[in-house]
Protein backbone atom coordinates (compact mmCIF):
# COMPACT_ATOMS: atom_id res chain seq x y z
CA UNK A 1 0.00 0.00 0.00
CA UNK A 2 1.23 3.64 -1.03
CA UNK A 3 0.35 7.29 0.11
CA UNK A 4 1.36 9.41 -2.60
CA UNK A 5 3.74 6.87 -4.03
CA UNK A 6 5.28 6.11 -0.76
CA UNK A 7 5.58 3.06 0.84
CA UNK A 8 3.12 2.55 3.86
CA UNK A 9 5.44 2.33 6.68
CA UNK A 10 7.87 4.47 5.48
CA UNK A 11 5.34 7.50 5.10
CA UNK A 12 4.35 6.66 9.08
CA UNK A 13 7.77 6.21 9.84
CA UNK A 14 8.30 9.45 8.44
CA UNK A 15 5.00 11.45 10.19
CA UNK A 16 6.41 9.80 13.67
CA UNK A 17 10.21 11.20 13.01
CA UNK A 18 8.46 14.50 12.37
CA UNK A 19 6.41 14.66 15.52
CA UNK A 20 9.01 12.89 17.70
CA UNK A 21 11.51 16.12 16.42
CA UNK A 22 8.93 18.34 17.29
CA UNK A 23 7.95 17.15 20.68
CA UNK A 24 11.41 17.00 21.37
CA UNK A 25 12.30 20.57 20.29
CA UNK A 26 9.35 21.92 22.69
CA UNK A 27 10.63 19.71 25.11
CA UNK A 28 14.10 20.50 25.06
CA UNK A 29 13.08 24.08 25.48
CA UNK A 30 10.91 24.39 27.65
CA UNK A 31 11.62 25.71 31.30
CA UNK A 32 9.10 23.02 32.70
CA UNK A 33 11.31 20.17 33.47
CA UNK A 34 10.19 19.70 36.58
CA UNK A 35 8.53 22.55 39.52
CA UNK A 36 9.26 23.52 43.04
CA UNK A 37 7.20 25.92 45.65
CA UNK A 38 7.40 26.99 49.16
CA UNK A 39 7.74 29.88 51.17
CA UNK A 40 5.52 31.65 48.80
CA UNK A 41 6.92 30.97 45.28
CA UNK A 42 7.29 28.47 43.13
CA UNK A 43 10.06 27.76 40.76
CA UNK A 44 9.79 26.37 37.02
CA UNK A 45 13.23 24.80 35.51
CA UNK A 46 14.62 23.24 32.38
CA UNK A 47 17.33 22.22 30.88
CA UNK A 48 18.41 25.80 29.78
CA UNK A 49 16.31 28.42 32.16
CA UNK A 50 14.64 28.28 35.22
CA UNK A 51 11.54 31.01 36.22
CA UNK A 52 10.80 32.44 40.46
CA UNK A 53 7.46 33.58 40.51
CA UNK A 54 5.69 35.20 43.56
CA UNK A 55 4.66 38.06 45.13
CA UNK A 56 3.38 39.51 41.71
CA UNK A 57 6.52 38.79 40.45
CA UNK A 58 8.29 36.72 37.84
CA UNK A 59 11.77 36.21 37.02
CA UNK A 60 13.69 33.57 34.75
CA UNK A 61 17.55 33.49 34.02
CA UNK A 62 19.18 31.25 32.30
CA UNK A 63 20.61 27.91 34.00
CA UNK A 64 24.05 28.28 35.56
CA UNK A 65 24.21 32.38 36.00
CA UNK A 66 23.66 32.50 39.61
CA UNK A 67 25.12 28.77 40.78
CA UNK A 68 27.27 26.97 38.88
CA UNK A 69 25.68 23.41 37.67
CA UNK A 70 26.28 19.85 38.70
CA UNK A 71 28.15 17.51 36.74
CA UNK A 72 24.81 15.72 35.96
CA UNK A 73 23.17 18.22 35.23
CA UNK A 74 25.40 19.01 32.12
CA UNK A 75 25.79 15.36 31.38
CA UNK A 76 21.44 15.79 31.09
CA UNK A 77 21.90 19.02 28.92
CA UNK A 78 24.67 16.75 26.70
CA UNK A 79 22.63 13.95 26.28
CA UNK A 80 19.36 15.58 25.51
CA UNK A 81 21.29 17.50 22.85
CA UNK A 82 22.84 14.57 21.17
CA UNK A 83 19.37 12.95 21.30
CA UNK A 84 17.56 16.52 19.77
CA UNK A 85 20.34 16.44 17.08
CA UNK A 86 20.30 12.91 16.28
CA UNK A 87 16.21 13.57 15.23
CA UNK A 88 16.76 16.41 13.39
CA UNK A 89 19.61 14.26 11.28
CA UNK A 90 17.09 10.92 11.31
CA UNK A 91 14.24 14.01 9.75
CA UNK A 92 16.77 15.40 7.31
CA UNK A 93 17.82 11.30 6.31
CA UNK A 94 14.05 10.43 5.77
CA UNK A 95 13.85 13.73 3.51
CA UNK A 96 16.33 13.07 1.65
CA UNK A 97 15.52 9.10 1.20
CA UNK A 98 12.16 9.80 0.15
CA UNK A 99 12.49 12.60 -1.96
CA UNK A 100 16.02 12.95 -3.22
CA UNK A 101 17.22 9.44 -3.50
CA UNK A 102 14.93 6.84 -3.29
CA UNK A 103 17.00 4.06 -4.54
CA UNK A 104 19.67 4.34 -1.64
CA UNK A 105 19.00 1.50 0.56
CA UNK A 106 21.79 2.62 3.09
CA UNK A 107 19.87 6.10 3.73
CA UNK A 108 17.18 3.62 5.26
CA UNK A 109 20.07 2.29 7.63
CA UNK A 110 20.91 5.61 8.42
CA UNK A 111 17.96 6.33 9.74
CA UNK A 112 17.44 3.89 11.65
CA UNK A 113 20.64 4.07 13.14
CA UNK A 114 19.87 7.89 14.06
CA UNK A 115 16.28 7.38 15.60
CA UNK A 116 17.68 4.83 17.58
CA UNK A 117 20.87 6.82 18.70
CA UNK A 118 18.43 9.60 19.69
CA UNK A 119 15.91 7.54 21.63
CA UNK A 120 18.69 6.43 23.56
CA UNK A 121 20.31 9.90 24.12
CA UNK A 122 17.18 10.65 25.37
CA UNK A 123 16.34 7.85 27.56
CA UNK A 124 19.74 8.19 29.37
CA UNK A 125 19.09 11.77 29.88
CA UNK A 126 15.80 11.41 30.75
CA UNK A 127 16.89 8.71 33.49
CA UNK A 128 19.67 10.79 35.40
CA UNK A 129 17.57 14.03 35.41
CA UNK A 130 14.78 12.00 36.95
CA UNK A 131 17.09 10.21 39.45
CA UNK A 132 19.00 13.43 40.53
CA UNK A 133 16.22 15.72 40.33
CA UNK A 134 14.08 15.16 43.63
CA UNK A 135 18.10 15.46 45.93
CA UNK A 136 18.24 18.77 43.92
CA UNK A 137 17.84 22.51 45.47
CA UNK A 138 17.35 25.89 43.01
CA UNK A 139 18.17 28.53 45.68
CA UNK A 140 16.33 27.38 48.87
CA UNK A 141 13.36 25.41 47.17
CA UNK A 142 12.92 21.75 46.79
CA UNK A 143 12.23 20.58 43.58
CA UNK A 144 9.84 17.79 43.92
CA UNK A 145 7.77 17.60 40.59
CA UNK A 146 8.56 16.76 36.96
CA UNK A 147 6.40 18.91 34.85
CA UNK A 148 5.22 18.60 31.37
CA UNK A 149 8.50 19.17 29.29
CA UNK A 150 9.64 16.18 30.91
CA UNK A 151 7.21 13.60 29.91
CA UNK A 152 7.22 15.25 26.24
CA UNK A 153 10.91 14.59 25.94
CA UNK A 154 9.86 10.89 26.65
CA UNK A 155 7.13 10.77 24.54
CA UNK A 156 9.36 11.90 21.61
CA UNK A 157 12.07 9.00 22.55
CA UNK A 158 9.23 6.55 22.36
CA UNK A 159 7.85 7.82 19.05
CA UNK A 160 11.35 8.01 17.68
CA UNK A 161 11.23 3.69 18.69
CA UNK A 162 8.10 3.20 16.67
CA UNK A 163 9.63 5.06 14.17
CA UNK A 164 12.86 3.32 13.96
CA UNK A 165 10.73 -0.12 13.71
CA UNK A 166 8.49 1.14 10.83
CA UNK A 167 11.77 1.97 8.69
CA UNK A 168 13.47 -1.64 10.14
CA UNK A 169 10.18 -3.47 8.43
CA UNK A 170 9.75 -1.59 5.75
CA UNK A 171 10.91 -3.43 2.35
Amino acid sequence: MEVAGINLLTFVGFVLTTVAAVLDLIGFVSPYWSTGSGNGIEVNAGLWRYCYSGSGTSVCGTQGDTFDLESWFKAVQAMETLGFLCLLAAAVVVIIKLKVLKDKPVLKFVGIGCLAAAAAFILLGVCIYGAKINSTEIGSLQMDNLHFAFALVIIAAIIAIVASVLFVLDK
